[in-house]
């Protein structure tokens, strides 16, 4: 509407609106008034494209999923696609007419083709970047020339290139043939074999392997090292010998018992055994231990050196007796209730703990015995004598012993490593300390205990030298009385280091426990001369840096029953 007063004539008028046609014309205007009314015409075209749900339609920059309805818009030359996966697109030009509704049905037509790969469940193919294990099965894809590889262990690789036509549905039926060999090498039980960055011990028997030029080494201690160079055929089984050559003798041993267990071991790993009597040919040339043992005997041990083409005989006769030294007594384990739930915090909870067989010091390490050892005395007390036990010893002086020790009597060391690392084989044969379990157990008397408060009794005079009684100094290592197994001084004169890094108890059955895996203080055990009666009780527990020495500080030694 447009109400205002205008003078009578002639005027020109125009009427616009977005998507109408526009008016232009002369209105006259007359008294009293002049009244006029105009309708406009849209002159927009409506749009409809009907296709396949899965359809795209791709107009101005835009896309329709499943078509498009009834869009509105002014009168152009439009253009379209139609797109869908596995079709051929189709492309629309078209001019929209002033009011036309125009209505496109189309329908993009599918023009894939199927691809069916068959083969092994072990192969592998390959296609357009991908990996198909066991094959390919209905594959839609487009036309194309296609290459794909089967690939599989043992087998030649298969390549195919193919052009899959419109609608095609390609089945290949492709299966590698495995053209592996088989590759026995044969050589000495010590001798290791080495090809392609791999060892074998004893040779290979059977291997699977390629088709290949394969460069071979064979190795064996005391021998020339052998190398060849083979070529493996496919579907070929070879077998070949390589065996180094070593320099040999002979050793003869004759037992006393005829029943005595003879063991000869090389330096090179070599090992061989036999019982009373035994020639043994053969044995590659160089150093050799040979032990033979017999129960109720001791045992012997030697070192032998065998040379090329040489004859050792050995006739040995063993003597009655125990390996194990008389100053040691067995201990038959069991399973014991180890703390205390009226001490200390670092007693508690009293727990069952199991230890096995063992064997223990009856004495703690005499000055005497340290220094034939060692060859120092480091003690503060010399005056006490020689079989005073020795102290002024950290824990790290007391494992070297153990292991010297061990090495004079030809048993296995138990430690290795140093410092903090130091480890425990706990199945060897030579000297050892305690572990925290097996030193109370032994403290309180193993499977002959009778509960005593101190090890050996409920008073400590009777079994200890401590605080009241030891004159500030230590005592010969004997010199009370001594707890139900026969071992001395588990209580008084000096403190024992334990194997253990301190750590808290737990509750439950433990079995051989071995203290923390790590820490920074080793503990300590029975008391000394300078200690209160409560320091001096089995289940006391002590702890400081094994690095440290005291004068108040020693040791004793125990080994496997094994």
């Amino acid at each position: 509407p447009l109400e205002s007063f205008y003078d009578a004539g002639t005027y020109a008028i125009r009427i616009e609106k977005e998507n109408y046609e526009t008016i232009n014309e002369q209105i006259t205007i007359s008294e009293p008034e002049t009244a006029k009314h105009y309708k406009m015409t849209d002159i927009r075209a409506t749009l409809t494209v009907k296709t396949h749900k899965n359809a795209t339609v791709k107009f101005n920059g835009d896309d329709y999923k499943g078509g498009i309805d009834n869009l509105l818009m002014l009168p152009q030359t439009i253009s379209f696609k139609i797109e869908q996966e596995f079709c051929e697109t189709i492309e629309e030009t078209y001019t929209l007419t002033k009011g036309e509704e125009k209505v496109f049905e189309l329908f993009p037509e599918d023009i894939s083709a199927s691809l069916t790969i068959k083969t092994n469940p072990e192969a592998t193919v390959i296609f357009n970047g991908e990996r198909y294990k066991g094959g390919i099965d209905k594959l839609v894809v487009l036309p194309q020339t296609i290459s794909f590889k089967i690939e599989q262990k043992w087998c030649d690789t298969i390549e195919e290139t193919y052009t899959l036509q419109k609608g095609e549905n390609k089945i290949f039926k492709l299966n590698p043939e495995d053209i592996s060999a088989t590759l026995t090498i044969k050589t000495h039980a010590n001798a290791t074999v080495k090809f392609k960055g791999e060892s074998y011990t004893g040779g290979i028997s059977n291997k699977k392997i390629a088709p290949q030029v394969l460069e071979i080494e064979v190795t064996m201690p005391k021998a020339e090292t052998l190398n060849r160079v083979i070529t493996l055929k496919p579907k070929t089984e070879e077998t070949i010998e390589m065996y180094p050559e070593v320099q040999t003798g002979v050793i003869q041993v004759m037992c006393i018992p005829t029943d005595a267990k003879i063991e000869l071991t090389g330096d090179a790993g070599e090992h061989y055994t036999s019982t009373g009597r035994k020639t043994f040919t053969d044995v590659p040339v160089g150093k050799y231990v040979l032990i033979v043992s017999a129960d109720s005997c001791k045992t012997h041990k030697e070192k032998l050196l065998l040379n090329a083409d040489e004859t050792i005989a050995k006739q040995i006769s063993l003597e009655k007796g125990s390996d194990v030294p008389e100053w040691m007594v067995f201990v038959e384990g069991g399973t014991f209730q180890m703390g205390s739930s009226s001490g200390d915090d670092d007693e508690k909870p009293v727990h069952s703990v199991t230890v096995s067989d063992f064997y223990i010091g009856k004495y703690e390490v005499t000055q005497g015995e340290y220094e034939a050892v060692m060859g120092k005395n480091p003690s503060n007390f010399k005056d006490s004598g020689k079989d005073a036990p020795v102290e002024q010893v950290s824990w790290y002086d007391a494992v070297e012993y153990c292991n010297k020790l061990s090495d004079q009597e030809g048993l296995d060391r138990c430690y290795s490593g140093s410092g903090e690392n130091i480890k425990c084989d706990f199945d060897a044969n030579g000297y050892r300390l305690p572990t925290e379990a097996e030193w109370e157990y032994a403290a309180l008397g193993g499977n002959k205990s009778k509960g005593y408060k101190y090890s050996g009794s409920n008073g400590l005079k009777q079994v200890a030298w401590y605080k009241d009684n030891s004159g500030s100094k230590t005592h010969s290592a004997g010199g009370k009385q001594a707890n139900e197994l026969g071992v001395y001084d588990m209580s008084g004169n000096v403190w024992e280091w334990c194997w253990d890094w301190k750590g808290d108890y737990s509750s439950g059955l433990q079995n051989n426990p071995r203290g923390s895996s790590s820490g920074s203080s080793r503990v300590f055990r029975g008391g000394c001369w300078s200690s209160y009666a409560s320091y001096c009780r089995t289940a006391y527990r002590y702890i400081i840096s094994p690095g440290y020495s005291f004068s108040y500080l020693g040791f004793r030694v125990v080994r496997s029953s094994k």
